[in-house]
């Protein structure tokens, strides 16, 4: 049992969350099923990890279903029950999240039961509920139509047939939310584009565009400030006052912009530097580190209290390049313990080795990487790179060269890398290892002239490379 889905859901669930699912099996209103309340307390008593010889299935069908004969496809059945209430569980929770939406639906309810008292009543709890809401997404736009729609509807209850404004209102916040929409799906678009090549096309923007421009309330809306200005980044990431205005205005409205939508937006802000950084512009490293230690700060980058190994990599990469090193230290400690666990060793070790070797300290890096066996294929062929940089600035030339085939080896025969990752380190190997032949010939003497040229020239043309900005440094 212990591959199951179930297992795996029930180990990304908090404790409260474990204590709130055993609950809902237990209440008579979800499950009446005895033997559903006994599968569910055996399984939940090995939380965190249920890994335990207990959970084999002959020991839980024995707890569950006492002397009976064992019968695979009734115990695989009573699993998938109690997989489909801990989906039900999942599902009322964020139900129950989301005051806005249980208050349409108990409308919608009353309205169908002709109780236009009570339904006066709720919507009275949901424009003050509304009155409390401090941030202005796209969501609040839609929960709006929602509400004047059924207010609209409440006022037609008895025959009437008066002129209100709840029509018009219902009409309105959708236009917001169908603008506020579009441009953030615009963005999305432009994104996936600008990475993949993906070729998705957003229908009636320039429309959209048009319209904005004519009507200046629009134009006062945050969010549509800020997609929009999100949007000209994006469609011109070349031009960096688009960045800084982005930046701006995110200052101004971060307080009324749900986490899940300044994740994405800083996201793109993010990847905007980068490409800063891959034209030259190097003093975008230093954007890039503060807008991650705000995010930090804020709490923004973490999800379900995780904090992504990518994430972990890229604060520590752009810290390193301003020769932060105090500051990095404390926060790859610091940090470790919000990996997710199935990466945490293998990316927590694999940083920690590249700090020390960032700050020159070859023995410890070495050292750390010996010690550490990689089970991802990504930081393990990161760790032998790494290894390959040490032994070419100690210049062992058997050790260097031994590395260089057993990393060609290991590239050609891995199916976990991309062929991106395949092709780029492996470009690196070939011009490090024809760098590092140049230098025994020359006894290590500096490269200049026309040799220096072709070495360079060779760099900027290999398509891709990996490590580029490291070889050019090794020429001088």
């Amino acid at each position: 049992m212990t591959d199951t889905l179930l297992l795996e859901l029930l180990r990304k669930m908090e404790t409260r969350e474990r204590t709130r699912f055993r609950e809902l099996v237990d209440s008579p209103f979800f499950n009446k099923n005895t033997k559903l309340r006994k599968l569910c307390h055996h399984v939940l008593q090995f939380a965190p990890d249920f890994q335990h010889p207990d959970l084999e299935k002959a020991v839980v069908h024995r707890q569950v279903f006492g002397k009976q004969p064992f019968r695979e496809l009734a115990f695989n059945n009573l699993v998938s029950d109690l997989l489909q209430l801990a989906y039900q569980y999942l599902s009322v929770s964020q139900f129950q999240a989301q005051p806005e939406q249980h208050l349409e639906y108990l409308c919608l309810d009353l309205l169908d039961r002709d109780l236009p008292k009570q339904v006066n009543r709720q919507i009275r709890r949901w424009k003050l509920w509304r009155s409390k809401r401090d941030d202005r997404s796209y969501d609040y736009f839609h929960q709006a139509y929602q509400l004047y729609e059924k207010m609209d509807q409440l006022s037609l209850t008895g025959g009437q047939r008066r002129k209100g404004e709840d029509l018009q209102r219902e009409n309105d916040a959708l236009d917001r939310y169908y603008f506020i929409n579009k441009l953030r799906i615009a963005c999305d678009m432009t994104s996936r584009n600008a990475v993949v090549n993906a070729g998705y096309t957003c229908h009636f923007l320039e429309e959209i565009r048009s319209y904005k421009a004519r009507q200046p309330e629009l134009e006062e809306i945050p969010l549509i400030q800020v997609y929009s200005q999100a949007l000209r980044m994006l469609e011109s990431p070349r031009e960096t006052e688009h960045y800084f205005q982005l930046k701006e205005l995110l200052a101004t409205y971060r307080p009324i912009i749900p986490q899940r939508e300044l994740r994405i937006l800083y996201n793109y802000a993010l990847n905007v530097c980068v490409r800063q950084i891959n034209i030259g512009k190097s003093a975008f490293y230093q954007e890039i580190w503060e807008l991650y230690k705000l995010l930090l700060a804020e709490g923004i980058l973490l999800k379900n209290g995780q904090l992504s190994q990518w994430s972990y990599s890229n604060i520590i990469t752009s810290a390193m390049r301003l020769r932060a090193y105090d500051w990095t230290e404390e926060f790859i400690h610091t940090y470790r313990d919000y990996l997710p666990e199935e990466v945490r060793e293998n990316a927590y070790s694999y940083n920690l080795a590249s700090l020390y070797f960032e700050q020159g300290d070859y023995t410890r890096a070495l050292h750390l990487l010996f010690e550490v066996e990689f089970t991802d294929a990504f930081y393990h062929l990161s760790a032998k790179i790494i290894q390959l940089k040490v032994y070419f600035h100690l210049r062992e030339t058997e050790a260097f060269f031994s590395l260089i085939e057993a990393t060609r080896h290991y590239i050609a025969r891995n199916r976990q890398l991309s062929e991106y990752q395949k092709k780029s380190n492996a470009n690196f190997l070939k011009l490090a290892s024809r760098l590092f032949q140049h230098l025994i010939r020359t006894e290590w003497r500096p490269i200049k002239g026309k040799e220096r040229e072709r070495f360079v020239q060779s760099i900027e043309q290999t398509q891709p490379l990996a490590n580029k900005s490291w070889l050019l440094e090794r020429i001088g």
